[in-house]
């Protein structure tokens, strides 16, 4: 694998382009024009599908875990259920204002229609919307959904960059929510929203339901419920969404949730129905260090990744995940090394259990993060952001997956990509690329080079291909410009991330330490060209093909010789 950074380039090198770019801006443009005109009169565009390109499958934008569990629209059966959406309000542009003036708390989905993540949320969407309707007032609360590929300048607004994208409004302020898209995630999020920050326990009788009712519970025992201490809780309270907080003064009520009565006030301790259930905090009395502890600790020492279970992980505020692939019959084996393991690394590190033959589960993660075959496998994972993984060579004990976090934490460890073998002849207009060749092709600091990366199921990308095809076949015969594209679900490289499918990204050459330019255009001939064009450090002039009428006239003369 070639080094993933590059170098800047050297002086002969950017003075050979800077008299290129001088040379340039002398020459004639009637000879752009024209080979626009060209361009128009011959490319015969195909327009596309959906030119708002819209990624599908993006969350409120903290996380992209949906990236693991692409699901694909054609496996989707072919008959829509019947969804009773009585309580769903639909929002356009021309309501979306008043009723938000109207309605104190409103949470609306952004959907696309052709989207199967949003299809999969609508039944439980609507039904959490019946239930809060039955509990709350409807000038207080609604659930509504706006269709953004209609809606677009609303969704512009809020910046939704995938669908569905879900966002709470109180008093007109956005909020994302990035919790599990069950009704039962949705009712208890909003609940705890519209509820009191922190709520009173001020009997043995109400911390017993708490105590039998709630998987997780934060209490605290202060002096007064009334004052800094208690703001500060509540403060800690609304940045950590999933659990509810508690605060008592009552001695007895402390003792019960675990708290030495004699113990210095304020005490806080985190309660889990799990083999690790007390968990007691020792910090700084500050909402974002409170938050950040229960943050830390809310997860057990190993999290089972599911559908469920996904935001927490990926939503935390600790990125770094060391991640075991098991089949279940071998699970046993090795999630008591790997429990052992997780101890010393408790708000440091994530550590995940995949069960690696779970339908549901185990093959879309698998895939995402470029494994094959049943063998049992230890990761770790940087988080969607930086998105860098390294894998544990050898055998998984416990002291190899220790040392392999120490270094993972340490970031000593040499990150891996995922790569098809270089393609043995690439011939075509559209150079391949792979995660192998990247280097050599895309970072070739003497060429100018647009790189389309796509997915093979993306119905975007392949309403694309007959147009790419053509701006390649067109641009064939310059030189100093390559037009290529990258398979993005089997090739990774850190020099070529995408938002979504398909990414189309620019690398000038000589500049290719820089951040490549993102094309945001029209998928057609001529936009991406003007792009190239605009963006090019090497200028070049079209070398146009022979038309088809003049080809026709051609043959006609040489059949009458």
């Amino acid at each position: 694998m070639g080094s993933t950074r590059t170098s800047h380039p050297s002086f002969p090198v950017l003075l050979l382009f800077l008299l290129a770019t001088a040379a340039a801006a002398g020459s004639n443009k009637a000879e752009e024009v024209d080979d626009l005109q060209y361009l128009i009169d011959n490319s015969e565009d195909i327009p596309p599908n959906d030119p708002d390109g819209w990624p599908e499958g993006g969350g409120g934008g903290d996380y992209d875990d949906d990236l693991l569990f692409q699901d694909q629209d054609q496996d989707l059966p072919d008959y829509e259920p019947q969804i009773d959406e009585t309580h769903v309000v639909v929002l356009t542009a021309a309501n979306f204002s008043s009723f938000l003036a109207a309605t104190r708390h409103v949470m609306v989905e952004f959907y696309a229609p052709w989207c199967g993540h949003c299809r999969e949320l609508a039944p439980e969407y609507a039904a959490a919307a019946a239930h809060l309707a039955v509990h709350h007032n409807q000038t207080d609360l609604a659930l509504a959904k706006a269709d953004a590929t209609e809606e677009t300048d609303l969704a512009q607004r809020y910046d939704v960059q995938g669908f569905p994208t879900i966002i709470l409004f109180i008093d007109g302020v956005p909020k994302d929510y990035n919790g599990a898209r069950t009704k039962d995630a949705i009712v208890d999020w909003i609940n705890k929203k519209l509820g009191p920050a922190v709520q009173d326990v001020t009997s043995v009788h109400e911390a017993e339901r708490i105590l039998t009712g709630d998987d997780k519970a934060v209490i605290a025992f202060l002096d007064t419920l009334t004052g800094a201490h208690s703001d500060e809780l509540a403060a800690a309270s609304r940045l950590e969404d999933s659990i509810n907080f508690y605060q008592t003064s009552i001695p007895d009520v402390a003792k019960l949730f675990h708290i030495d009565p004699a113990a210095k006030r304020p005490s806080i301790v985190l309660l889990k129905k799990e083999e690790e259930k007390l968990t007691f905090y020792d910090g700084k009395f500050k909402a974002s260090a409170i938050a950040d502890f229960v943050s830390a600790n809310k997860l057990p020492l190993v999290t089972t990744l599911t559908q469920e279970t996904s935001p927490s992980i990926f939503g935390n505020a600790i990125k770094k995940q060391i991640l075991l692939f098991a089949v279940a019959s071998e699970s046993s084996k090795f999630l008591s090394i790997f429990k052992e393991a997780a101890k010393p690394f408790k708000g440091k590190l994530l550590f995940v259990f995949v069960e690696r033959d779970n339908d549901e589960v185990g093959e879309p993660v698998a895939n995402y993060f470029g494994l094959t075959g049943q063998e049992t496998t230890v990761l770790a994972y940087t988080g969607n952001e930086d998105a860098r993984k390294f894998f544990l060579d050898g055998e998984v004990s416990l002291e190899a997956i220790k040392d392999f976090a120490e270094g993972f934490l340490e970031d000593k460890l040499t990150p891996f990509y995922k790569s098809e073998p270089v393609p043995e002849s690439n011939d075509g207009d559209v150079k391949i690329v792979v995660g192998k060749s990247l280097d050599v092709i895309v970072l070739d600091e003497s060429k100018d080079v647009l790189l389309e990366i796509y997915a093979p199921w993306c119905g975007h990308c392949q309403s694309l291909e007959p147009t790419y095809n053509k701006l390649a076949k067109h641009l064939s015969g310059v030189d100093s410009l390559v037009i290529a594209k990258m398979d993005g679900t089997t090739n990774e490289h850190p020099r070529a991330k995408s938002d979504g499918y398909p990414t189309i990204l620019f690398y000038p050459a000589g500049k290719k330490s820089f951040e490549p330019v993102t094309f945001e255009g029209e998928r057609t001939v001529v936009d991406m060209y003007r792009f190239i064009k605009k963006h090019a450090s090497i200028p070049f002039k079209l070398k146009r093909q022979e038309s088809r009428r003049e080809s026709i006239q051609t043959d006609g003369v040489k059949d009458e010789l």
